[in-house]
């Protein structure tokens, strides 16, 4: 059995993973629930857990960490594991070029799973595009549509930039350069290498993302929708367990999930 602990234990994703961990009670149990300082539920109860916003004091009180919060906070997490080489599941999205290269020095000193999308359908999707731009790369045009809900404050989804980048570095192009974050005006005739990434932000919705293949005679459609954070959840804990006891380093969940 591996002993969890949760970051943003007292948000959406945190009761998510709550629930996930107790469905599996022979394979993972909920040991530390981290909040924020400040934040207002520290010091109630969980499942018979008190939320606690004392990492550094509780680091011995699990095996591995799963972190779902904000780039600074998971940095910041980050940096106190690596030292006690605590594994850690990264579910953090929207890293700017520092923190990520603060994540690879962790990763010098304990296992981190690094994903944009821990859900294993998104995942089996990628492998699935990787296929189907080899094949249509050269003759059809390809725009990706994401939807979150309304709170979510990254834009575009760190899934649909993944997304992105899959597509283009099968197509042999620089992600950077041949991406397009919305479209306006005149005499905007696409060329064939750019991808369109467009993000709508509307209520609930937990997750959608769709990639469009257009040719001048057809149009294919590839798309995931996630019902509930469930799927994030139980993939965050897959990581979970195949990080636990590995060497240091940066795990994809291509590489966790044999894709």
């Amino acid at each position: 059995m591996i002993r969890i602990g949760i970051s943003g234990a007292a948000g959406r994703m945190g009761n998510a993973l709550i629930n996930s961990a107790a469905q599996n009670p022979d394979r993972y149990k909920v040991t530390l629930l981290l909040e924020a300082k400040g934040n207002e539920n520290i010091g109630s109860k969980i499942g018979g857990l008190t939320i606690t916003d004392d990492l550094k004091k509780t680091v011995d009180d699990f095996d591995v960490f799963v972190d779902f919060t904000t780039p600074s906070a998971t940095i910041a997490h980050l940096k106190m594991l690596s030292e006690a080489q605590k594994p850690v599941v990264v579910g953090t999205t929207g890293f700017d070029g520092n923190e990520m290269f603060e994540i690879e020095q962790a990763a010098r000193k304990t296992a981190v799973a690094l994903s944009s999308n821990y859900s294993v359908g998104i995942n089996v999707m990628w492998k699935l595009l990787r296929e189907a731009t080899k094949a249509l790369k050269a003759d059809y045009d390809i725009d990706i549509v994401e939807a979150h809900h309304r709170m979510k404050k990254d834009a575009p989804s760190g899934t649909a930039l993944t997304t992105a980048e899959i597509i283009l570095r099968e197509k042999g192009l620089d992600p950077a350069s041949n991406m397009v974050f919305g479209r306006q005006g005149r005499d905007l005739e696409r060329g064939r290498d750019e991808i369109g990434v467009f993000a709508v932000r509307a209520g609930g919705i937990i997750g959608e993302h769709k990639v469009i293949f257009g040719s001048m005679g057809d149009k294919l459609e590839i798309s995931h929708t996630a019902f509930s954070r469930d799927a994030l959840a139980m993939g965050a804990l897959k990581a979970a367990a195949f990080i636990y006891g590995k060497p240091p380093k940066i795990y994809s969940m291509t590489e966790i999930l044999g894709l």
